[in-house]
């Protein structure tokens, strides 16, 4: 079965073995722009990629790959590459990449506001977090400056402000 997305499968052994210096790490990373990884083998991912892939933030992106058939199992990695990836910090601030700038500017409204309900719902829903407690939801273009989209500002916020 062939997938035109998946430019090529390296298995977890072979990820060990031919990938154990800094600069193959890297040059890997440099050769491929997203990365997938089967759920059975997400965990031990870190360890082997190493800083090299986490501090560029190309997190691989974990799905279930086994119990699928050839169809299910195409149709889940072409959604899976054609996706963006939600990562939680440890902190109180969490980002998404929902487009790039080769988009048409629709396009990259329709995955903002895709990315922000799925976003939204994982957060209030998962991690508890009422949704009256979310303060600021910001948008922002490479190195730019936080553009704000949604700001709340409580009454003592007010006070303390004017």
């Amino acid at each position: 079965m062939e997938v035109p997305c998946i430019a090529k499968v390296i298995g977890f052994d072979k990820l060990k073995r031919n990938f154990k210096q800094f600069k193959d790490k890297r040059a890997l990373l440099a050769d491929y722009d997203a990365f997938l990884a089967d759920l059975r083998i997400y965990k031990m991912l870190p360890e082997c990629l190493g800083r090299a892939f986490y501090s560029a933030k190309k997190f691989p992106c974990p799905i279930k790959l086994q119990g699928l058939d050839d169809e299910a199992l195409a149709s889940t990695l072409n959604q899976a590459a054609t996706s963006t990836f939600f990562m939680q910090g440890n902190g109180p601030n969490y980002s998404v990449r929902v487009g790039v700038t080769s988009q048409k500017d629709t396009e990259v409204v329709k995955n903002a506001v895709a990315a922000l309900e799925k976003a939204l719902a994982h957060v209030t829903v998962w991690d508890q977090i009422p949704f009256e407690s979310l303060s600021q939801i910001t948008m922002k273009v490479g190195d730019s400056p936080e553009l704000p989209v949604y700001n709340f500002l409580s009454e003592d916020d007010l006070k303390a402000k004017f």
